[in-house]
């Protein structure tokens, strides 16, 4: 059955942080719109939920620094016209050895992208953040302003609303099962197992850990897409030291490229743990629930 006969500007697959924010943003630009989500929205089962992600500018990669910075604002101008804030600010402090390839990168995209940050030895470190942080005397500190953290179940929920403000169709429990090209009409058909089909001028996949068996399906094409799982902890702080790894006094994110690589969060989703996943590797296969990959495990520790 083909819906209504009416031809979207954008059909976006896929409603994670990333989907809803293209939905919100394309409607923003005045295309009509249609969102479609193959489980209920705001689900557990992808990369987008929960109450924190570390966001920041320092990235050995340029562009993931330059789409940082222009993230930023967009964040912003999205929160203001929700009226309530899911992006909160903090330094980013990078550590690691004062030879290792990637943090060194990390300082040359920075200054590529004329973004201020401060290369510290480790006593800089030590007075820079009250001794919480003690580094090996081979170690360097790297620190800028544009770190922070995001609530992404809320971020998620932000960018449906407004996109939903601004006349974009969404639809969830529709598991698109093929994508077509109709020549004579120059127009994409988008199928899906509940619904029927849509058309539309443009299709934006934005299908998280299932992108690749869904371009695989669609197209025959075999992106180079890799699930990753990550391990999450949550340290328990110090009776008593709780207050110094909040945001409000100043604690940051922050990540090291020592081995492990981990990174973590100041203290915001569970009041008195900070969050520490280690470093991510390829999911094993479970089900189609979660993309063929099993989910993340996680645990608590102390933190001395």
């Amino acid at each position: 059955m083909e819906n209504s006969g009416q031809v979207f500007d954008v059909i976006v697959i896929g409603a994670g942080v990333m989907g809803s924010s293209t939905a919100y943003h394309t409607a923003k630009r005045g295309l009509t719109t249609l969102l479609l989500e193959q489980f209920d929205f705001l689900h557990y089962r992808g990369s987008s939920h929960g109450e924190s992600r570390t966001i920041r500018a320092t990235y050995p990669e340029d562009y993931y620094s330059g789409m940082a910075l222009e993230s930023s604002r967009l964040w912003e101008e999205a929160e203001a016209e929700a009226g309530y804030s899911v992006y909160f600010k903090t330094k980013q402090f990078d550590m690691g050895p004062s030879d290792n390839k990637s943090l060194l990168a990390v300082i040359s995209s920075c200054r590529k992208n004329s973004i201020p940050v401060r290369v510290l030895n480790r006593d800089e470190v030590f007075e820079e953040f009250s001794g919480i942080f003690q580094l090996p005397e081979d170690w360097i500190g790297v620190v800028t302003e544009l770190g922070g953290v995001i609530k992404p179940t809320k971020a998620v929920s932000m960018f449906q609303a407004l996109a939903l403000r601004r006349g974009a169709v969404l639809k969830d429990n529709s598991k698109v099962i093929d994508i077509a090209k109709d020549g004579e009409r120059n127009e994409i058909v988008v199928f899906t197992g509940a619904d029927g089909k849509y058309r539309c001028r443009k299709c934006v996949i934005t299908a998280g850990a299932w992108t690749r068996k869904l371009i695989e399906k669609v197209r025959g094409l075999l992106l180079p897409i890799q699930p990753l799982e990550t391990t999450v902890h949550y340290w328990k702080i110090n009776e008593g030291h709780e207050g110094k790894f909040t945001i409000e006094n100043g604690f940051p994110s922050f990540a090291s490229y020592g081995e492990p690589y981990i990174y973590g969060t100041p203290s915001l989703e569970f009041p008195g743990l900070i969050k520490i996943p280690v470093r991510r590797s390829p999911m094993r296969a479970r089900g189609s629930d979660v993309g063929g990959a099993d989910s993340a495990g996680g645990g608590v520790a102390g933190l001395d």
